[in-house]
């Protein structure tokens, strides 16, 4: 007879012992030995097990009644679901058809199942006592079981109240230090998937081994330099009580000036595809597309404008005027805006991106699609994201144990093909091989095939 036992939990929430297809309850435990008798009252039966639930020995028959695998197939499944209902927030049914396709049911243990239909009464009633009633303003409690991590570590960082503004961050101790070890982070905020009174997803991504890691996911009930100020002096007070230093040597972001005053000790750099992105809008707002698509001259001349962010930053004013001696009189307002704005109101080393290993946030908003699909719904409520956050933050650590596995990112073969090609216009250029004006020529040909409209 084996003397192998699991435990199972019941309608009522109270463990069962499973033991060679039958169930035992438990009926009296002392310091030492728990004794657990057969469900079927009739029974006489028993199990005992040490206080750390080992067996030790069994006793009786069951004589009267025959052991019912089925039975304990569907509880497990009901155990399962119950606890993903807990600790999840996508749709019950959702949850029931997922386990049901995992669980593997033998023909009699699938006709003794219920339908989700069938079982969803019992289980919303579930759902409604773990879930708490949905706020209808930004001041509302944060239970326990949504200010932690699913195995029940520290996760709300930060709840902090500014100007009637309040600010919720969210990350753990090895998010945090993961964080501040890194010397180039990413900066990025959604919309779609921000709760009701609060205005985005923040979102601090680190960069280690040419892969992001969502460290630090903040809402932010605004985006002011003052919010963002609120928000860095969290993290670097929490840094020094992690007897570490948060203090990037890059941070690559989106074109707001608020952030730019809020961390000004970093060196900024904008993400390329939304400089690339802010151009194209240009054209069309001066009524270029059409000429761009048609005219080769003007689509590379535009090219060429946006290649100036991939040159070494010694090099792009002179490769300006360079472009400006050439352009067609038709971009003559186009380079008006470009000297305007790009040279005179942002600087050149922060929209500049040659030094940098990952230009382009594509990253981080790679992990916003993710987290928004995950989500399923815009602008879900307060505890629905922070369940999708729950276990976002499990994925986090798969990731990082993925990366001290030794475990590269893996990189598509036009990635990599297209990397190359800018490696070797800037080792040409390097070995005086070609000259500026071949150089942005080059990387004329790169924007072509990386650059779209993004709507």
């Amino acid at each position: 007879m084996s003397t192998s036992i699991y435990f199972i939990t019941s309608n009522k929430g109270k463990p069962l012992l499973v033991y060679d297809g039958y169930l035992y309850k438990l009926n009296k435990a002392t310091e030492k030995v728990k004794y657990w008798t057969c469900q079927e009252r009739t029974c006489s039966a028993s199990v005992h097990t040490d206080s750390d639930d080992q067996f030790i020995k069994s006793k009786g028959n069951h004589g009267s009644h025959l052991p019912s695998p089925e039975e304990i197939e569907w509880r497990m499944f009901k155990s399962v679901v119950k606890k993903r209902i807990k600790e999840e927030s996508i749709a019950i049914g959702l949850i029931y058809d997922q386990e049901l396709a995992r669980a593997n049911f033998s023909q009699a243990g699938l006709a003794v199942s219920l339908s989700s239909q069938e079982a969803k009464s019992s289980l919303n009633k579930l759902r409604r006592k773990t879930t708490p009633i949905l706020p209808d303003s930004s001041d509302f409690d944060i239970p326990d079981l949504y200010s932690t991590t699913i195995d029940s570590r520290r996760f709300l960082l930060g709840d902090l109240a500014y100007h009637r503004k309040r600010i919720l961050i969210f990350s753990t101790d090895e998010q945090l230090t993961v964080l501040f070890k890194a010397k180039q982070i990413m900066l990025d905020g959604t919309f779609e998937a921000c709760p009701p009174y609060f205005e985005q997803v923040y979102t601090l991504h680190c960069i280690k081994h040419g892969k992001s890691f969502p460290c630090v996911i903040a809402l932010l009930d605004g985006r002011s330099t003052n919010i963002y100020k609120q928000l860095f002096t969290e993290l670097e007070n929490h840094a020094t009580r992690l007897q570490l230093d948060f203090d990037p040597t890059a941070i690559l972001s989106d074109f707001e000036k608020a952030l730019l005053k809020a961390f000004p000790q970093a060196t900024h750099h904008a993400c390329y595809f939304h400089f690339c992105q802010a151009v194209y809008r240009k054209i069309q707002n001066l009524g270029l597309a059409t000429y761009y698509r048609d005219d080769e001259h003007i689509r590379d001349t535009c090219r060429q404008l946006m290649s100036l962010a991939l040159l070494p930053c010694r090099e792009v004013e002179f490769a300006f005027e360079e472009i400006v001696s050439k352009a067609p009189p038709l971009l003559l307002n186009l380079i008006d805006y470009f000297r305007n704005f790009w040279f005179r109101q942002m600087p050149v080393k922060i929209w500049n991106v040659h030094n940098l290993d990952i230009r382009t946030n594509n990253n981080a908003e790679g992990w916003h699609n993710r987290f928004n699909r995950r989500i399923n719904k815009t602008h879900p409520n307060i505890w629905h994201f922070i369940s999708t956050l729950k276990q976002e933050e499990v994925y986090f650590r798969q990731q990082i144990l993925h990366m001290k596995s030794g475990k590269n990112k893996n990189r598509s073969k036009k990635v990599c093909a297209m990397q190359d090609r800018l490696n070797a216009l800037s080792s040409r250029f390097d070995n005086q091989e070609i000259d500026v004006q071949e150089y942005l020529q080059g990387l004329s040909f790169f924007v072509a095939k990386n650059v779209k409209n993004k709507n």
